[in-house]
């Protein structure tokens, strides 16, 4: 691998452009270029010193060669076509959660990088917080036992639901995080789920439910609960600008084992204002910055896929880790659309 590692970026919405300046800020990778179907100019991404090249067609980002590694961060429904195409063209490939919509087209994502010498990392990004790492270091050294019972609560402000305008339900966009979350500490398969939903302002507005709470039983006997919404009213957390001052939300995380437990909680993340707008809690893990630039758990995050792409570090979050949550949330809705259980 060259000194500097060429990175493509398709897709520069929210997750697009963090990645795009986390990489920024890597000496040993190079944002080549950038690729969206609606893009006018070159976004600005700080910390390079001029803008870099641009493409309304991924397919022309994927015909230069000093792009080794795309980062795909894309509305989910878009994923297949553009990992079959950067997959062709030879290019290692870094994922945005969910892996896809269908199983179809994660099967599909799984069998074509899978197939050529194209590595395939998906952006579960609390893999790569250093809490919830440390929980599941805690399980695999056998300090509390068996994991028994995990329950996981995400409920997000309802600015995010906006954000999103609708495009997705809470499962898909969140929940899946826990999801993940749940594989990783059980290591075990999922063979029941269950859900039901919450509907409220939310889905007045955006027509999406507010509130979902999923039941994952793991074929070792392990059980899982997330609760997951966008629900939290403006007056609870309030988002602003600039984004050091945003609000986060309401989450928390328990493991409990035949021989001890593990509690996370990030309610709020050590730091707390109120001002004539109401109370903000920013983020001051996954993505905050410092002193001008970003830092946390994207940060560990691609550099962690840099390392990946050097024969440095295994991939620990794969392809079938993304189907796997995939599963579970489609197995989830159909749950509370059908009233019962579902058999994986």
């Amino acid at each position: 691998m060259k000194d500097k590692i060429g990175i493509g970026i398709i897709g520069t919405g929210f997750m697009g452009m963090l990645h795009a300046r986390a990489f920024a800020q890597c000496p040993d990778a190079h944002i080549s270029a950038v690729s969206d179907p609606v893009l006018t100019e070159p976004p600005d991404i700080p910390g390079l010193s001029k803008p870099v090249d641009f493409y309304t067609d991924h397919r022309q980002l994927l015909k230069r060669h000093d792009v080794d590694a795309v980062v795909i961060a894309t509305p989910e429904n878009l994923h297949r076509d553009i990992v079959v195409d950067a997959a062709s063209a030879g290019k290692h490939i870094f994922l945005e959660k969910p892996i896809a919509t269908t199983i179809e087209d994660a099967d599909a994502i799984i069998s074509e990088t899978s197939g050529q010498k194209i590595k395939l990392m998906m952006g579960h990004i609390l893999r790569f917080d250093t809490r919830y790492a440390q929980i599941k270091a805690a399980v695999d050294e056998n300090t509390i036992g068996k994991p028994l019972v995990c329950y996981a609560r995400r409920n997000a402000p309802v600015q995010e639901a906006r954000r999103l305008g609708g495009r997705v339900e809470v499962e898909e966009y969140i929940s899946v995080h826990d999801i993940d979350q749940a594989f990783w500490y059980f290591s075990d398969k999922a063979v029941k789920v269950s859900a039901e939903i919450v509907e409220g302002p939310v889905m007045k507005e955006l027509g999406v439910h507010d509130f979902i709470w999923i039941t994952i039983r793991f074929k070792k006997g392990g059980l899982a609960v997330i609760e997951t919404g966008w629900g939290l009213s403006e007056g609870m957390v309030k988002w602003t600008r600039p984004a050091s001052w945003g609000g986060f939300g309401d989450v928390c995380l328990e493991l409990i084992g035949e021989k001890g437990s593990l509690y996370l909680d990030y309610r709020p993340m050590g730091i707390t204002a109120v001002d004539d707008e109401g109370w903000k809690f920013p983020d001051t893990l996954h993505w905050p910055l410092l002193h001008g630039e970003i830092v946390g758990d994207i940060l560990e995050e691609d550099r962690y896929f840099l390392k990946v792409l050097r024969d440095e570090r295994e991939i620990i979050s794969t392809g079938e880790d993304g189907k796997n949550a995939l599963e579970v949330v489609l197995a989830a809705q159909r749950s509370y659309r059908e009233g019962k259980q579902i058999s994986l």
